[in-house]
């Protein structure tokens, strides 16, 4: 039973780690602001040049990395694309406030499939 209790223990552990790492993207200053603009384009900047380092670190590498990094790279992408949605939702939400009714807008421009992974392209 002492296995089964660390093993959650130690998922919990993970879990808090990651909250504790992504909480960093949530906008504080209120909808339509400087400030909020300010900050959603400093988080915004933050997952663009993210997911472009990984694309061109994967395409210039010289050595395949192993299965084990593909997968973290890959969970880290996705959890970026999550927090890219948020932050449209935020955009939009914050020019309709304005008036302004926009398109939703893909931050990951559909770059982000099953396809590209196996080609290293993201």
């Amino acid at each position: 039973m002492k296995n089964k209790r660390e093993a959650i223990s130690s998922f919990d552990m993970k879990l808090a780690e990651e909250i504790t790492n992504l909480e960093r993207f949530i906008i504080k200053n209120p909808l339509g602001t400087n400030e909020f603009w300010s900050e959603w384009q400093q988080k915004f900047g933050e997952i663009v040049i993210t997911k472009a380092a990984i694309k061109k670190t994967l395409n210039t590498y010289k050595a395949k990395p192993s299965d084990e990094k593909l997968l973290k790279l890959y969970s880290m992408l996705e959890a970026y694309k999550e927090i890219a949605i948020y932050l449209e939702l935020l955009r939009q939400t914050a020019l309709k406030l304005k008036g302004i009714d926009v398109e939703p807008w893909d931050i990951f421009d559909n770059m982000n499939n099953d396809e590209d992974m196996e080609d290293n392209s993201f």
